[in-house]
C-alpha cells in the first residue's frame, strides 16, 4: 500500500457493471479514493434501452442516462470521461490514462484495479461493410452505444428499407423499433431460427410463428456476404448456407447485430488469465488471476450454474451483480457471486414474448446430461375466461432425479415472472415433483387454477415416473 492516507480504486469501463462498481466501493470505503475512466462521451447509461431509444418509447438517447455526472460527484466518485486507459505497470501499479480529445496522457497510480473494459461489437466477413479499417461504410451500423443510436435515428425516414444481420434478442428488439419508425425490415440469421442462443429449436419454432404473422421477411440458414452501393449502402447481399444461392436485399440502412467480442487487450497486458471462451476468468469474488486486479461484466467468464462449464458474462443482471461484488472486495469488504449464472432471460418483438432460464437441450447435452423434457401448451387464463394468451412452456430435467435444469417460455403475455418461478426454483435445486405441487395464485382474470409452468412439470414427471 502506497503511503496515502485514503486508497485508491481505479476502474475501467463505465457501463453497467464498472458504475456499479464505483457505487459499492464508495458504499464499503467512505473515504476511499474512487476513480471511474470511461472512453464513452456520456456517464452511465442503459445499452439494452437503445432499441426502444431508436423507436421512440423512450423519448430521448439521453433519456436512458441513469446516473449523471453530477450524481457521481455528490457521492465523491471522480469520473473521468472521453479517457481511455492505453496500458497499465502491474508492479508499479499505476495504468496511463490517454484523453481520446486532445490525447493527453498521465500514469495513475492504483491499489486497487478493475476492469470493466466490455465489449466490441463483431462484424461477420461482409465485403464492402467497411470503407477502410475501422470506418463503415454509410449507412453500415452497430447499436452499442449512443452515438450509434443517434446515427442510425438520422438516417431514418418513412419509406426506407432496412435489413437487420442478426436474429439474437438485440437483432430482433432492433428490427422491431425500425418497423413501429416505418421501416420496411427484413432479417437475417445464419443460424436455422430466431433466438437460438435463447431457445431450443422448438420453441425458436414457436416464436418464429407468432412473429411470421407481422409479414416481417426473415432469411434463416443464410449469411450477408456483401454490402452493395458505392458512397452508401444500397443493398445486402446473403447466401443461403445450403444451397449457395445469393439474392440481395435493398436497403437504406444495415443493422450488424452477430454478437460482441471481449476487450480483453488491458487484461492480457497485465498477464490476467483467460479462459476458454477467451474472456478474463474470474473467481466468485471476480478477482483476476493477478493480485490487486478485478474484472467484471462483458470481458469475463464465470461457470454455469447448472453444468459448472465456462461461460462470458453477457447480461446486464449478471454485470451488475459482479460490479457490486468487485466494488465491495476492492474497497476491502466481504462478497461473493452466486456459485454460478442461471442466464435468466427475456424480450419481446413483433408480440412474440419469450423468457429462459438455464442451459437449453444442446448445452446440457455437451455437459454429458440427457434432459428429461416436459412440455405443455395452455394459457394464461382459465379456458371460460375471455382474453386468455396461448403459452408454451418446456421444461428440462435431470433424468435420474428429476432436478430442474432449465425452462423457456414462449407466448404472447405474462411470460416474465413465470421464469422467474423457475429461476428461484432451480437456485433452490428444486426437482419436478416439489414444483408440480406449487401452490401458484388463482383469479379467473388473472391466472388458471393449475398453472402452465406446473403443467409442463407434471408432463416431465410423469415421464420420469415411466422410466
Amino acid at each position: 500500500m502506497r503511503n496515502r492516507i485514503a486508497m485508491r480504486i481505479l476502474i475501467i469501463g463505465g457501463g453497467a457493471s464498472g458504475s456499479t462498481a464505483a457505487q459499492f466501493a464508495r458504499k464499503t470505503d467512505r473515504k476511499a479514493e474512487v476513480i471511474l475512466v470511461s472512453n464513452e462521451n456520456y456517464p452511465f447509461y442503459s445499452r439494452c434501452g437503445l432499441p426502444y431509444a431508436l423507436s421512440g418509447r423512450v423519448p430521448s438517447f439521453e433519456g436512458l442516462v441513469e446516473y449523471s455526472q453530477s450524481w457521481f460527484r455528490q457521492f465523491k466518485i471522480d469520473v473521468h470521461l472521453g479517457t481511455e486507459a492505453s496500458s497499465l505497470d502491474t508492479v508499479n501499479r499505476t495504468v496511463k490514462l490517454r484523453s481520446l480529445a486532445d490525447g493527453k496522457e498521465e500514469n495513475v497510480p492504483y491499489d486497487a484495479l478493475i476492469l470493466a473494459t466490455g465489449a466490441t461489437p463483431w462484424m461477420p466477413p461482409m465485403e464492402g461493410a467497411y470503407v477502410q479499417p475501422g470506418k463503415l461504410r454509410e449507412g453500415v451500423h452497430f447499436l452499442r452505444t449512443i452515438p450509434d443510436g443517434k446515427a442510425i435515428a438520422a438516417m431514418l425516414k418513412k419509406g426506407a428499407k432496412a435489413v437487420v444481420v442478426g436474429a439474437g434478442l438485440i437483432g430482433m428488439e432492433t428490427a422491431e423499433a425500425l418497423t413501429e419508425m416505418g421501416i420496411d425490415v427484413s432479417i437475417v440469421d445464419i443460424l436455422p431460427d430466431m433466438l437460438l442462443a435463447s431457445l431450443d429449436e422448438d420453441m425458436a419454432a414457436a416464436a418464429r410463428e407468432i412473429v411470421a404473422k407481422r409479414n416481417i421477411p426473415m432469411f434463416f440458414r443464410s449469411k450477408a456476404v456483401k454490402v452493395t452501393g458505392d458512397a452508401a449502402a444500397k443493398g445486402v447481399v446473403i447466401e443461403n448456407s445450403e444451397t449457395k444461392e445469393q439474392q440481395e436485399l435493398p436497403c437504406d440502412i444495415a443493422v450488424i447485430s452477430t454478437g460482441n467480442r471481449a476487450n480483453i487487450a488491458l487484461a492480457v497486458a497485465a498477464g490476467c488469465e483467460l479462459g476458454v471462451t477467451k474472456h478474463i476468468r474470474v473467481n466468485a469474488r471476480c478477482e483476476t488471476s493477478v493480485p490487486g486486479i478485478f474484472a467484471v461484466g462483458d470481458c469475463t467468464e464465470y461457470v454455469d450454474f447448472v453444468t459448472g462449464a465456462p461461460v462470458p458474462v453477457g447480461m446486464g443482471t449478471v454485470a451488475t451483480r459482479q460490479g457490486r461484488t468487485a466494488g465491495i472486495n476492492a474497497a476491502g469488504g466481504r462478497s461473493e457471486m452466486p456459485r454460478g449464472i442461471l442466464g435468466t432471460r427475456v424480450t419481446e418483438a413483433f408480440g412474440m414474448k419469450m423468457a429462459a432460464v438455464g442451459p437449453g437441450e444442446a448445452q446440457l447435452k455437451k455437459a454429458g446430461i440427457e434432459p428429461l423434457v416436459g412440455k405443455f401448451s395452455g394459457s394464461t387464463l382459465p379456458s371460460y375466461f375471455p382474453g386468455g394468451e396461448a403459452l408454451m412452456v418446456k421444461v428440462l430435467a435431470h433424468p435420474e432425479s428429476g432436478k430442474l435444469l432449465g425452462a423457456q417460455i414462449v407466448g404472447t403475455a405474462r411470460v416474465h415472472q413465470r421464469i422467474n418461478a423457475f429461476a428461484a426454483a432451480i437456485m433452490a435445486g428444486m426437482g419436478l415433483e416439489d414444483f408440480a405441487r406449487l401452490e401458484t395464485a388463482y383469479a379467473p382474470p388473472i391466472a388458471p387454477t393449475l398453472d402452465p409452468i406446473t403443467l409442463a412439470c407434471d408432463v416431465a414427471l410423469m415421464r420420469l415416473r415411466r422410466k
